[in-house]
């Protein structure tokens, strides 16, 4: 649950900004394409006389609304189509640079949504894109990194009363080379930028694992700002494609985590969960194997069936 600050606009704009009365049948996602908090997003939208307006703005840290939301608001660009008059709007910050407090806004809206989903009893296949209404492209950020569907299945999973995703958010900077960083050392600075010049933004210790998004200057990027040093003293790097046999074969997998989704092929979709597993239940693995730069365990239960499990030790564990 995360609580949704007002900040509403006065009710002598509302012919400006939000004329009419609606019954929510959609939720509307965007991206701010700049980098200002939900507060500053939510003060100037209000305090402009602009027929540009939207309901929630999500950040890092909070959710603020500024628009009442039996109300309508003029964000989807398709005129007096439902988009405008029957969606709530909801603006992720922070979209233009990206890196981790996007991110951690992007988790915060999954939140948000879920909860008014259940709210309006708005079903999730009426949660939808900017896009989706007029063609704009937005969310840029969330679109470019190809993450909606990801996007969708953290909503699902917390509208399903859980917290977690499976499937890693943070997303791939322009360069190449890609696989997963195992911390196999203590106290390994993760930083701003590929530099000892750049500050520390957080300590890694032994037995975390990252997608690797890049590497520059043998520094390996883990999505957005985040660098850490490819010295083979703590890290392990193993590069997509080329993952060295696995000596996991025929060992258990279980879950850390309640809800966790297993697939019936290697996906990131979730048009092919076929089930969840709770914490302390789990498979036998066969092997592990990369899906879109992310690993996963194939696995088998007990009848022989196959299924796929996101391999992130954040959450599974193998015995």
């Amino acid at each position: 649950m995360m609580e949704i600050r007002k900040n509403l606009v006065a009710a002598s704009k509302y012919g400006t900004k939000c004329p009419y009365t609606m019954n929510p049948e959609y939720i509307t996602v965007h991206n701010t394409y700049n980098d200002a908090p939900a507060e500053n997003e939510i003060a100037y939208m209000i305090r402009n006389n602009n027929e540009i307006s939207f309901h929630i703005a999500v950040d890092d840290k909070e959710a603020i609304q500024g628009l009442p939301l039996e109300r309508n608001a003029w964000a989807c660009g398709d005129g007096n189509g439902a988009g405008n008059r029957k969606s709530i709007s909801i603006e992720i910050c922070y979209s233009l640079s990206g890196g981790e407090r996007y991110y951690k806004a992007e988790d915060n809206a999954a939140v948000v949504v879920a909860q008014l989903m259940k709210q309006y009893n708005i079903p999730i296949s009426k949660v939808r894109t900017h896009r989706s209404w007029n063609g704009k492209y937005c969310p840029h950020r969330m679109l470019a990194e190809g993450r909606w569907d990801n996007f969708i299945e953290r909503v699902q999973q917390a509208y399903n009363g859980g917290g977690h995703s499976d499937e890693p958010t943070i997303a791939p900077p322009s360069i190449t080379e890609t696989g997963v960083a195992y911390i196999e050392g203590n106290r390994v600075n993760l930083r701003s930028g590929a530099g000892s010049g750049y500050g520390v933004v957080r300590q890694l210790n032994k037995g975390e694992a990252y997608q690797v998004w890049g590497q520059k200057n043998g520094w390996l990027n883990l999505g957005g700002e985040q660098w850490v040093y490819n010295d083979p003293s703590y890290i392990r790097f193993e590069k997509e494609g080329q993952i060295s046999p696995s000596p996991v074969a025929g060992k258990r997998v279980e879950s850390k985590v309640n809800g966790l989704n297993f697939r019936n092929r290697p996906s990131w979709s979730s048009a092919d969960v076929v089930g969840t597993v709770d914490a302390g239940y789990g498979f036998t693995i066969d092997e592990k194997v990369m899906v879109d730069g992310s690993p996963q365990y194939k696995v088998h239960n007990s009848k022989g069936q196959i299924f796929y499990l996101t391999a992130s030790e954040a959450y599974v564990y193998v015995k």
